[in-house]
């Protein structure tokens, strides 16, 4: 079984799969900052749109293209909780999160998601992973990880399977704001390339070598089991936040918001960057379960 990259294509036994010569290069850009020496980068790739578009296809081929150019291994999860606790005990590796049914969460699930996801983007950067986050719908997830995080976005487009708009890291900005101030979702205003994902999902998942949950060498059955024992979890979460977690969260949000004082002034008295200032001032307070 033989797995290889010739320009822009994908060959698996000898079968071809067609990349958008774009996409590539922006996948390029993902492999040379998450290995180069200086800066150490780790990076963030989201697909988003609606269920059955086709956003875990995207996420797979966009993993393979970098596992074949990093030979990283690639590990996929389709709950966040297991997600951070490999993330935070590992480095340098490439990292699929693909909850299922997102839009059947309720909002405090969602809000909860965020809060987690939050902490750990702003934990994880000197781990060099790179991060593929499959997501419904851009506007219910924070500020921070779609415009300050992302590398770029892969919009799954609703009238045909498998096709897909790509808005760039400096158009994401826009995108967002558009919706924040007009409830518009100006997928083509902020594009900058179509294009067609090649089918990998499927049978050919089991030639991949993929991690999923705890499982190595994942086969597309096992893939199949754990999105449907995910699915069938959907709301029997229990468990509230640690206390001391909440208090902590809510006293950063509080201290980034103090008035009278610049925020490069208060960075300074606090001695931290103001980056990471600007990171508790996007926290999403907790509510109470």
């Amino acid at each position: 079984m033989t797995i290889k990259i010739v320009e822009n294509k994908i060959i698996i036994d000898g079968e071809e799969f067609v990349l958008e010569k774009q996409l590539v290069r922006k996948l390029d850009r993902v492999v040379k900052g998450i290995t180069q020496e200086n800066p150490k980068e780790d990076a963030v790739f989201i697909n988003e749109g609606k269920e059955g578009k086709g956003k875990s296809n995207s996420a797979i081929v966009e993993a393979l293209y970098v596992k074949i150019k990093t030979r990283r291994q690639v590990h996929l999860f389709f709950r966040l909780e297991k997600l951070i606790e490999f993330a935070k005990s590992t480095s340098k590796k490439i990292i699929i999160w693909d909850e299922p049914s997102l839009d059947s969460l309720s909002t405090e699930q969602v809000s909860k998601l965020n809060r987690n996801m939050l902490r750990l983007f702003m934990t994880v950067r000197k781990k060099r992973h790179f991060f593929i986050i499959n997501y419904t719908k851009f506007w219910k997830f924070p500020e921070y990880i779609i415009v300050d995080r992302s590398n770029g976005m892969v919009h799954m487009r609703e009238d045909q399977i498998g096709r897909f708009l790509y808005i760039r890291k400096k158009r994401l900005e826009f995108l967002w704001n558009e919706y924040r101030t007009k409830h518009r979702r100006s997928y083509r205003k902020a594009m900058s390339f179509g294009g067609r994902m090649p089918l990998i999902l499927g049978e050919l998942f089991d030639k991949l070598k993929f991690h999923v949950n705890d499982i190595s060498n994942a086969t597309y059955k096992d893939y199949e089991k754990f999105k449907d024992e995910a699915i069938e979890s959907i709301g029997k979460r229990t468990g509230k936040l640690d206390k001391n977690t909440i208090k902590l969260d809510q006293l950063r949000k509080k201290i980034s918001e103090i008035k009278g004082i610049s925020q490069v002034e208060l960075a300074q008295q606090l001695g931290m960057s103001t980056s990471r200032l600007r990171e508790w001032k996007k926290i999403i307070p907790p509510t109470t379960d």
